[in-house]
């Protein structure tokens, strides 16, 4: 909370906190690493977004391989992130996209591509230091 207001940090902190409890039942004793991942859709400073997912045994088993098997365990927990729960700025989760969009007109930060580019780069830079979205 800022100022009396919800804005976009507060909103994931809080979402991102309920996205386990929704992993599914059968699945919860075996995940062995939970995944988290900040990042843009189609890599567009605007759009940010958190994925928080997991790795199941299952999974590894199914990946492991007999002359590397850990490779399976660690390197596989930072790619299996794709189907997983997504929150942010983006067409999913219509209630982090508001809150975004009111932060960053709160903030004067807005930016629709159109400018120079010292200005863009700017703004980019602003939105990445306070949202999370570089």
């Amino acid at each position: 909370m800022t100022d009396g207001r919800r804005d976009f940090r507060a909103y994931l902190q809080k979402a991102a906190g309920g996205v386990p409890e929704r992993f599914p039942a059968e699945l919860r004793p075996e995940i062995y690493t939970l995944s988290f991942r900040t990042w843009r859709v189609d890599d567009d400073d605007r759009r940010p977004y958190a994925a928080i997912g997991y790795n199941p045994e299952i999974q590894y088993e199914a990946e492991r391989r007999p002359e590397v098997p850990d490779e399976a365990r660690w390197n596989h927990a930072w790619r299996l992130l794709d189907g997983f729960e997504m929150l942010g700025n983006r067409p999913g989760d219509p209630a982090g996209g508001a809150l975004y969009a009111e932060e960053v007109r709160r903030l004067g930060l807005r930016f629709d591509g159109d400018g120079d580019g010292a200005e863009l780069d700017a703004a980019r830079e602003l939105l990445g230091l306070r949202l999370g979205a570089g």
